[in-house]
């Protein structure tokens, strides 16, 4: 039996338009008021900005520039300062709590855009002749959509999508997974409250709050992986996943529960992928001489319809 562990180019390979960026195209033509405050609350103006947050939208739900955002609470003149710390604290608490609602707009947001990119699974094909119904294969699915259901008529029961899927009634999973962020702004609070700093010690103590409630612990949904059967798991395979370090922990956690002489089948897209992916396998302890890199045209044996899909 087979695991596969697949992500978002799984989704690409098949011609569905599931990066980010498309998902800022949708929100500017259905939602444009709110994606024009949104850019603005995370100071995104220009098109190359624009473009940094939402290649990686997550991750940088969390890059905000502590330097800055302190020269501007102390050069304003229209926070209350004279009030110490509890001024600046309210100020800033509101400041974040209107960026907070802007994510959680953003999920319902995200779930309505997936409904839409769901739809387009009607003139889509099969890409793979290795993914089949028959087989008795289990899949981790990183990805919202229902492609592995719809497509391959894989059951329900034998996917697991990590962070949600668009046709439950859950929520889908949006934040960073950055600790560290959170680590360093809490440091900084307590460190300016030591040296009794009541001016920078309440800024640290609202981005450490801000960067807690848009954490996404990885821990949370590990347990899930807990349904699936690994016993019979004789290969992983892993398609369209970056091994981004965010979700290593996943990866680490099979590691764990399949046998140790368990091959691991990866296709990559680039020569370049290759390097990196073996360091993070290895890094996790997979043993390399089970690990086969394999070319993604090798996985899509099969042709991709071309389809004309509106924005």
């Amino acid at each position: 039996m087979d695991l596969y562990i697949v992500g978002n180019g799984f989704d690409l390979g098949h011609g569905l338009r599931t990066r980010y960026w498309n998902f800022r195209c949708y929100l500017e033509e259905y939602q444009g008021d709110f994606l024009r405050d949104f850019e603005e609350k995370y100071y995104l103006w220009g098109k190359g900005l624009q473009t940094y947050l939402w290649n990686d939208l997550e991750c940088n739900l969390a890059n905000i520039d502590d330097g800055v955002l302190i020269e501007q609470m102390l050069q304003s003149t229209d926070l209350g300062l004279e009030s110490g710390n509890i001024g600046i604290e309210d100020t800033l608490n509101h400041y974040f709590k209107v960026k907070f609602k802007y994510i959680e707009e953003l999920t319902i947001y995200l779930k309505e855009w997936i409904e839409v990119v769901n739809l387009e699974l009607d003139g889509i094909n099969r890409r793979t002749s290795l993914i089949n119904e028959n087989h008795q294969d289990i899949f981790i699915n990183f990805n919202y959509t229902t492609t592995l259901e719809d497509i391959y008529n894989i059951s329900r029961s034998n996917v697991l999508h990590i962070h949600g899927v668009v046709d439950s009634d859950d929520e889908l999973v949006l934040g960073h997974s950055n600790s560290s962020r959170i680590d360093y702004f809490n440091e900084n609070y307590k460190d300016y409250q030591n040296k009794f700093d009541e001016q920078r010690a309440p800024i640290y103590k609202v981005l450490t709050d801000y960067c807690s409630k848009t954490y996404k612990d990885v821990n949370n949904y590990i347990d899930q992986l807990i349904s699936l059967n690994f016993d019979a798991v004789e290969r992983v395979i892993i398609i369209g996943h970056s091994l981004g370090d965010v979700d290593l922990p996943y990866f680490k956690e099979v590691k764990e529960r399949v046998n140790e002489n368990t091959e691991w089948h990866v296709y990559y897209y680039s020569e370049n992928d290759i390097e990196n992916f073996r360091d993070k396998l290895t890094q996790i302890g997979i043993i390399e001489q089970y690990i086969k890199f394999i070319h993604c045209d090798t996985f899509y044996d099969l042709p991709l319809v071309e389809q004309t899909i509106e924005n």
